[in-house]
C-alpha cells in the first residue's frame, strides 16, 4: 500500500513539474542561417520573448518552461527578431512541430523587413481551435478584397480627384450610383466585421479565450470598449488576457490621473525619469512620434511655435521617438531642428503610456505630475488654447 501511495505521489510530482513545459520543433525554408527567431506572447503590448532560437539549416527548436508570470497555454507569435510578420498559434504543454516556408519582404518605411509565414502547426489541439477563428477573419479579408476589386474603377477615380484636390470632381463621383453601391458595401462589411468579432468573444466569454480573442481581433482598445470587457465572466476578466484588456482601456495616462512614470536614456547614457524631465517646469508636453509618421511631422511647426511662445513661462517639450531605425530618427532630428530634449524610446516609455498610434501627446502638470490633456486635446489648436489658458497671462 505504501509503495502504491509513493508511486502515485511521484507520478503527481512528475506531472506537476512538467505541466508548464513546452517543446516546439521547427523546420522551415526561407530563413538564412544565423537568423534569430522568437516566441513572443500575443498582446497589444511589446512583450518580452518567452524564448529565442537561432536558425541552422532551416531548423530551430524552442524548449523550456513557462514562468509563473505567464499562463500556459498561451497564444504566441513566432517571429523573426526585430522584424514584422508572425505566425500566431497556441503554445501548450507537450511537443509541437511547425513546418513550411517563410518569405522575406522588402524593408518598410522605417527600414524594418517583414516576413510572411506559410507554415503548419501540429501537436497543438488548441491551435486547431484557434485556427478556426483565424479562418473567420480570413473570410472577412476575402470579402473586403472582393468588394474593393468590384468597385476598383470608381475608387481609382475618387483617389485621382483627391490627389488633384479637385473637390468638385470628388463630390460628383460620390453622387454616382457606383460609388453609392460601394459605400453601402463598405457599411455592410464593417457591420459584419463587428458582428463576427463580437460573436467570437461572446462564444468564449466564460473563459480566457474571450479576452484572448478580443486582443487578437481588435487593433487596440479605448474606454469606449468597456462594455465588451463587462460582457466577460469574472473568470475571464481575471485572466492574464482580461487584465491586459482593462489595463489598456483604462490607462494611467487619462485626463486627471497621475501621469505614468517613464524613463528615457540620452546619448550620454544618463537615464532621466519623468520627475527629472519635469523639474523646474510648469507644463510638460510628452510627444511620442517617429520619423516616418507624416501627421507627427506636420504637427512639429505648431509645437515649435508654442514652444517659442511659452518656453520662458515654464513650458517644456520632450519628444520620444518609437523609430526602430536609429539612423532614420537622427536624420529626422537634423531636418526638423528640434530645440527641446529628444530621445529614442529604448526604455519602454511608449509601453508605459499604452501608445497604440502616433502622434500621441500628453500635456502634464509638471509640478503635480498629473495629466491635463491627451490625444487630440493635446495637439493643434486645442493645445494652443490650453497653453494660452494656463500660461498666457
Amino acid at each position: 500500500m505504501k509503495k502504491i501511495l509513493f508511486a502515485c505521489l511521484l507520478c503527481m510530482l512528475v506531472c506537476s513539474c512538467n505541466a508548464r513545459q513546452y517543446k516546439v520543433e521547427c523546420n522551415v525554408s526561407g530563413l538564412d542561417d544565423g537568423t534569430v527567431v522568437q516566441l513572443v506572447p500575443m498582446s497589444h503590448d511589446n512583450e518580452e520573448p518567452i524564448a529565442e532560437a537561432t536558425v541552422r539549416g532551416g531548423k530551430f527548436t524552442f524548449e523550456g518552461e513557462i514562468g509563473d508570470s505567464l499562463p500556459l497555454p498561451i497564444c504566441v507569435n513566432l517571429m523573426v527578431k526585430d522584424a514584422y510578420g508572425a505566425e500566431t498559434f497556441m503554445l501548450e504543454n507537450g511537443n509541437i512541430t511547425i513546418d513550411g516556408k517563410v518569405t522575406k519582404g522588402e524593408p518598410n518605411q522605417d527600414g524594418v523587413c517583414g516576413y510572411s509565414w506559410d507554415v503548419t502547426v501540429k501537436g497543438s489541439p488548441m491551435t486547431d481551435k484557434f485556427n478556426g477563428y483565424k479562418q473567420r477573419r480570413a473570410d472577412l479579408d476575402k470579402l473586403f478584397n472582393d468588394y474593393h476589386e468590384q468597385y476598383a474603377q470608381v475608387l481609382q477615380q475618387l483617389n485621382e480627384a483627391r490627389q488633384a484636390k479637385d473637390s468638385a470632381r470628388e463630390k460628383q463621383i460620390m453622387e454616382t450610383d457606383q460609388y453609392k453601391a460601394f459605400d453601402k458595401a463598405e457599411k455592410d462589411f464593417f457591420a459584419q466585421v463587428e458582428g463576427t468579432y463580437k460573436g467570437i468573444v461572446d462564444e468564449n466569454k466564460d473563459t480566457y479565450w474571450g479576452p484572448m480573442m478580443a486582443i487578437y481581433l481588435w487593433t487596440y482598445f479605448t474606454a469606449d470598449d468597456k462594455p465588451l470587457y463587462d460582457s466577460l465572466s469574472p473568470e475571464a476578466q481575471q485572466s492574464w488576457y482580461g487584465k491586459k484588456m482593462i489595463d489598456e482601456m483604462m490607462p494611467a495616462g487619462d485626463k486627471g490621473q497621475k501621469a505614468k512614470l517613464l524613463t528615457v536614456k540620452g546619448d550620454d547614457g544618463k537615464q532621466l525619469t519623468l520627475e527629472d524631465l519635469a523639474q523646474g517646469k510648469k507644463l510638460l508636453l510628452i510627444d511620442f512620434w517617429a520619423s516616418w509618421c507624416g501627421p507627427c511631422r506636420k504637427e512639429i511647426p505648431n509645437v515649435k511655435k508654442l514652444y517659442d511662445l511659452y518656453k520662458d513661462k515654464g513650458f517644456e517639450v520632450v519628444s520620444i521617438s518609437i523609430d526602430k531605425n536609429e539612423a532614420a530618427w537622427r536624420k529626422a532630428l537634423q531636418q526638423e531642428q528640434l530645440q527641446w530634449p529628444n530621445f529614442l524610446d529604448i526604455m519602454g516609455a511608449a509601453d508605459a503610456y499604452k501608445v497604440r498610434s502616433i502622434p500621441a501627446m500628453f500635456l502634464i502638470d509638471a509640478e503635480q505630475l498629473t495629466v491635463i490633456e491627451s490625444g487630440d486635446n493635446a495637439r493643434g489648436e486645442a493645445l494652443a488654447q490650453k497653453l494660452a489658458e494656463l500660461l498666457g497671462n
